[in-house]
Formats: C-alpha cells, structure tokens, sequence
C-alpha cells in the first residue's frame, strides 16, 4: 500500500502515521523506519522498501519531503533533469513495490496535481492513497467543528461554546488542542467539559484575555480592560503574573512593530520570533494601534509598575488599576 499524504497541517498527518505503525504490533520498531527525503537517494529509497518484514506481515516506510524536494527548482527557475528523472523512475518503480510494504510519503507542502508520482499513486486504485492535510480555517467556523468532531472521537463530552472556545483560544495548532483536551477530559471525569473548565485549566484562555484587554487599550476601551482585568483577577490570577503576560503582549508588539516597518510578511516575522501565525496575525493587528514611540513609552511605563510594586511602593492590585487607567489614555 502507498500513501501520499500532503500539505502544512502536521497532526493529522502524524496521527495517519501512528495508525498505520500500530498495525505492526510488537514489531514495529523493527518493521519502521523514517527516511529524510531531503538527501535520499534512488539505491536507498529501493533498499528499504524491498526489504522484507521482519517475523511479520507488513515493513512501514515514511519518507519525509522527497517529493517536496524534487518538485524545487533551480536557480534557472526550472526544475532539475535529475529531479524530472527521480520522479519518472520513481512513478515506475512504485506498481512493482512488495505488497509487503507500506509506503508513506509524508510531504510537508501541498504538491502538485501535475506530479507524476502523485498521479502514480491515484491509479494505483485500492493499492494507493493521496490524503491532503490543510488546517482548518477559524474564521469560516471549521475549527470549532474540527475540535468538537475531534472531542467525538476521543469519547469527550463538550458543553456548548467549549469548542469555539478552545477553537478563539488557540488558533489552529490542532496538536495543542488535541492536548488540552486529553488534560480538561481528566480534570472533567465522567461530566462534559465546561467553558469555565477551560478558563481554569488551559493557560490559552488566560492569554487570551491578556491579550483581549491589551487589544481593549489599544482601541481606548477603558471599561472593557478593567472588565476584563476583574475576571482574570477572580479566576485567581496574581497581580504578578497578570502583569508579567501584559510586558510580554506589549514586548511581542515593539518586535512585531519593528518588522513590519522593515517590510516583513507575516509568516517571516512568525518564524523570526519563533510563534504560531495565528498570534502572530493578531499582534500584528494590534501593533497598528500604536507608533513605535508610544509602544516604548508603555513599555517603560510597564517596568516602572514592576518596580513599584516589588518595591511595596505601590499595592500590587492598585498599581495595576492605575497602570490600565494610564495606558488607554496614552497618545
């Protein structure tokens, strides 16, 4: 059997993966092996897929980004005869592969229809898979359905609203969220999951927040940032640690800011500051409330409530009130 999966949503291709790699039992560590598809070459990839199983029915083989990597061009801006010829020789070679072996290859990039190892792997009828992994979009509401039809099948019960909670909080990693579920599951026993478990257990919601009343400064809403102060403050949050993620929103906006006035595109400035592009999306959505003079004004006015309160100058809930009161009116 030959498996193509493909495109940039990581999880549910590694869950496809551990399925298949159970299916050996006891012996997959010896019957598996994953191949970096970014150096292999024609004599390895064919060593490894007609090797037979051992003292078993099936050998699993995952060969990660070779297509990707033979689908690149060159600096001519066409793609390299020795890539042409892989792809040609590997689309004839795959009909005649072991019926012992299960072939998987796992690409991190969509690849294209024209591909002939991909149109290989289509006729190839029930022998053969082409799966296309993309994550689902928040916006259009596919998210919230992912995470409730994933609950389902993990046998978790969901009040409503916990999946487009879970859904706004994190934003499309689904391997968090696949986490947090396992762990508000057993804090939730045998009742479904509430909204006020999440705001409890998972620490994106309290980001979350943070991160809705910097955005109520940002817009001068002084109400919705004390409202929002005084619900992060009953769910127990100390005035510390409340303080510690307002420097860090504000600390990601000076960074987001700069970048995108040196003309960074969103998925550079995410890799660059080593964040999802969901956060990073939202931050930069939030730096445009700001020049970067009033973002180092607040960010000096932020080590200054620091000080204060590990000083015992200022009581800690108090300075934090002030310090909301003074950010909403910066200009």
């Amino acid at each position: 059997m030959i498996y193509l999966f493909h495109g940039e949503e990581e999880f549910g291709k590694s869950e496809r993966i551990a399925a298949l790699k159970a299916k050996l039992g006891d012996l997959a560590e010896m019957n598996a092996v994953t191949l970096d598809g970014r150096g292999l070459s024609r004599e390895a990839l064919l060593h490894h897929c007609d090797v037979p199983p051992f003292l078993g029915d099936y050998r699993l083989v995952v060969v990660e980004d070779l297509l990707t990597r033979l689908e690149k061009k060159g600096p001519d801006g066409k793609q390299p005869a020795s890539s042409r010829d892989f792809l040609i020789w590997l689309a004839d070679y795959l009909p005649t592969m072991p019926e012992s072996t299960l072939l998987v290859f796992n690409e991190s990039k969509k690849i294209s229809a024209r591909n002939p190892v991909l149109k290989a792997i289509q006729k190839l009828g029930e022998r053969g898979e082409v799966a296309l992994f993309e994550t689902p979009k928040l916006k259009r509401g596919e998210l919230a359905r992912w995470v409730a039809q994933h609950a389902r099948g993990k046998g978790v019960r969901l009040k409503p609203g916990v999946a487009e909670a879970l859904a706004t909080f994190i934003g499309p990693n689904l391997r968090i969220i696949d986490s947090e579920l396992e762990k508000l599951a057993l804090y939730a026993g045998d009742r479904p999951i509430t909204q006020d478990d999440v705001r409890l257990m998972c620490p994106y919601a309290k980001e979350a927040s943070i991160f809705d009343m910097v955005d109520a400064l940002g817009n001068r809403r002084t109400p919705v940032a004390f409202r929002l102060l005084a619900q992060m403050r009953n769910q127990g949050a100390h005035p510390l640690y409340l303080l510690t993620m307002i420097v860090r929103q504000y600390r990601i906006l000076i960074q987001v800011k700069d970048y995108m006035n040196q003309g960074m595109n969103l998925n550079d400035i995410a890799s660059t500051l080593k964040l999802h592009p969901y956060p990073t999306e939202k931050a930069m959505r939030q730096a445009r409330h700001y020049t970067p003079d009033q973002l180092q004004r607040i960010y000096d006015r932020l080590l200054d409530t620091d000080v204060a309160i590990k000083t015992g100058k200022l009581e800690a809930n108090l300075a934090l009130d002030m310090l909301v009161v003074e950010l909403a009116r910066v200009q």
